[in-house]
This record gives C-alpha cells, sequence and structure tokens, in this order.
C-alpha cells in the first residue's frame, strides 16, 4: 500500500509536469529556467550573482551560464555595486523587463484556457489549494 503523501507527491509531480510542458510556449524562446533567473532579477533586481544563484537555488557554475545567456541576447546588464566596487549587480534591461511581461501574459493565457474546462466545484478546490501550494514554494 502506497503512502497517502507519497501518492500525492507522486500526482502532483505529473501534474506540474504536465503544465510546464504546456507553458514552455509562453516562454517567448528562453528555457524554464533562464526565464525564471530574469523574472527574479526583474522582481528583486538588481542582484548580485550570488544573490540570484541563492533565490534561484542553482549553483555558481549554472548562474553565470544564465547571466551570460540573457547578456548575450541583451535583456539583463551588468553594473558595479554602489556599495562594494569589487562586486558586480545584474540588472534587467527594458528589453529584459518586456519579455518577462509577455511570458507572464503568455503563460497565464495557457493556464486561463485550460481552467475554462473545469466546473465552480473544481475551479473552488484549486482556490483553496493556493495559498498551501504559495507557502510550500515560497518557503514560508
Amino acid at each position: 500500500q502506497i503512502d497517502v503523501d507519497a501518492e500525492l507527491a507522486a500526482r502532483l509531480t505529473v501534474v506540474l509536469g504536465r503544465l510546464n510542458r504546456r507553458m514552455v510556449a509562453g516562454g517567448q524562446g528562453l528555457s524554464h529556467g533562464v526565464l525564471s533567473a530574469l523574472s527574479s532579477i526583474v522582481r528583486f533586481g538588481p542582484l548580485r550573482l550570488g544573490d540570484l544563484a541563492q533565490r534561484e537555488r542553482i549553483g555558481a557554475p549554472a548562474t553565470s551560464r544564465i547571466v551570460a545567456k540573457l547578456e548575450s541576447d541583451k535583456l539583463v546588464l551588468r553594473e558595479g555595486d554602489p556599495d562594494d566596487g569589487r562586486a558586480v549587480m545584474i540588472a534587467a534591461t527594458p528589453a529584459g523587463a518586456e519579455l518577462v511581461n509577455r511570458a507572464r501574459t503568455a503563460r497565464t493565457e495557457v493556464i486561463a484556457q485550460l481552467l475554462q474546462s473545469l466546473d465552480a466545484s473544481q475551479l473552488e478546490s484549486l482556490r483553496g489549494a493556493l495559498p498551501a501550494l504559495e507557502e510550500l514554494i515560497d518557503g514560508r
């Protein structure tokens, strides 16, 4: 017999994976990881590389590769840290901020279309689950 929590985790993994694949088209040509990092820079930036790595829960080498990709696409720029002349801050360009807004809108539209197939009680169940899911992801 499978543990209830293990079954819940397995089902949630499948659902989230399938939702993520549906939303990839809304990523404006960026992978999920690159778009996530850019979104963090837009929302919380400018950020130091280490702070971005911590926020995204990825290692320094991966963070450097992502920032290099974003910089080559002219979506972020490096600027000096006003508090520490040796440190570098990563800031979104206007094009980077606009791309995040377009991606967020496109992904929201994908989910909104999927939600239209649910009835009122299913929608209410999802609404009720959101606070727990938000707490899980935000680490409160």
